[in-house]
């Protein structure tokens, strides 16, 4: 799918992403918790990358690998360094920043890929049930 970077555009893809997920067999409270960590990514590509602009490209994917579901958000967008980001404590959440949280919390695989033009980022969920929390 390409989007531009309106954050309007957020929950159409979201629910796209768990639809497709759920038709090949993954989990309704799965599925929910991989948009979340989608929509996480996504909004702060928004946010930071792009620095509120709403006309600026992403591209997400998704396609099954063997039990997986595999996401990619391409961006080009200002570059990104996750070690730069510190991790929240668990239990003082507060506004923002939980981002990062989501998406290594509920994703079983997440790389960034610092490219010439932007970032790739990639995102694995598994489609049977475990708990790595």
């Amino acid at each position: 799918m390409k989007i531009t970077s309106d954050p309007a555009n957020l929950r159409d893809v979201r629910k796209k992403i768990e639809s497709f997920a759920q038709s090949i067999g993954m989990a309704r409270e799965m599925s929910d918790e991989l948009g979340l960590a989608l929509n996480e990514a996504m909004a702060n590509v928004i946010r930071h990358g792009y620095d509120g602009a709403k006309d600026r490209p992403i591209v997400v994917s998704a396609e099954r690998g063997d039990g997986e579901l595999h996401l990619s958000i391409r961006d080009w967008a200002k570059p990104f360094d996750p070690a730069t980001v510190k991790p929240k404590d668990h239990g003082r959440l507060s506004p923002g920043g939980v981002g990062m949280l989501c998406i290594q919390t509920f994703m079983d695989e997440v790389k960034f890929e610092r490219l010439a033009d932007g970032m790739l980022l990639k995102m694995t969920k598994k489609l049977a049930k475990h708990d790595k929390r």
